[in-house]
């Protein structure tokens, strides 16, 4: 995980409250990166002036 998107969790916990235990940053960096993952393919589809309403499924992998 980059360390700007740690940073960033880390400060979202806190903000809630919470405090990481030991490997959790690790189990959400790579649900993070599945989901950059697909938004950025998404970002990269030019659809000119289409709407569309996108969905993500957690089960879905990007594997």
């Amino acid at each position: 995980m980059e360390k700007s998107t740690e940073q960033t969790l880390r400060a979202l916990l806190a903000q809630g409250g919470l405090e990481p235990k030991e490997g959790d940053l690790e189990r959400f960096g790579e649900l993070i990166e599945l989901y950059l993952a697909s938004v950025k393919t998404l970002h990269s589809v030019d659809l000119e002036d289409e709407e569309i309403a996108p969905t993500f499924r957690p089960e879905w992998s990007a594997k």
